[in-house]
């Protein structure tokens, strides 16, 4: 028996307008995931081949509506262990957004991340330790030129107690969410705290 599974963990990272193509990991190893789960850096490399194997990178929706939109997948890897922008050992895919509408969404914030429709074949309870320190800083991505130091709160549950964007370039922004800022000067920035994740070994 197979369980379909939709998961979001990650956020776009890398942005080129000419292009119209956003990066950003689909999965993470050794980190759970929107429902809980999570998988080794193995079957996360398996899954991403299966996938190319597969051929299904036009099969692209938005909000899991099963209605295919022209975007495509024209990029798939996994980052190395010296990769400067990408988790290392995560999925990573470069996608082009040809239609205006959804390209637009992208560059307001309203699309943010990439999320993965599965269908999980076996899953076997573990438990996995992951350190959220409860203050992370980090830099934001760019938008409209410049970028922001962040600063961000966690509760002992991990969970977003608060985090704002320091003043740059005559403004600042609150963070709404675990990737993504409020709209301040008329416009929003992405950013990551995966990176600043510590998973211990599944006991």
């Amino acid at each position: 028996m197979t369980e379909r599974v939709d998961r979001q963990l990650t956020s776009i990272k890398k942005v080129d307008e000419e292009l119209q193509i956003v990066w950003g990991e689909v999965y993470v190893p050794e980190l759970p995931d929107s429902q809980g789960d999570f998988m080794t850096t193995l079957e996360v490399r398996k899954m991403a081949y299966s996938f190319m194997y597969a051929g299904r990178l036009g099969k692209v929706d938005m909000n899991h509506d099963n209605t295919i939109n022209g975007s495509m997948i024209v990029e798939s890897f996994i980052a190395r262990s010296d990769d400067a922008v990408f988790i290392p050992g995560s999925w990573v895919v470069g996608m082009h957004i040809p239609d205006k509408e959804i390209w637009g969404m992208i560059k307001s914030g309203e699309i943010n991340g990439f999320s993965m429709q599965a269908r999980a074949m076996k899953k076997e309870p573990t438990t996995l330790k992951v350190l959220i320190p409860e203050i992370v800083t980090g830099t934001t991505d760019e938008a409209d030129g410049h970028t922001h130091r962040f600063r961000v709160e966690f509760n002992d549950e991990g969970r977003l107690i608060e985090g704002l964007a320091l003043e740059a370039d005559g403004h600042v922004h609150s963070i709404i969410a675990p990737t993504l800022t409020e709209e301040a000067d008329g416009h929003a920035h992405r950013f990551s705290i995966l990176e600043k994740m510590t998973p211990n070994s599944p006991v």
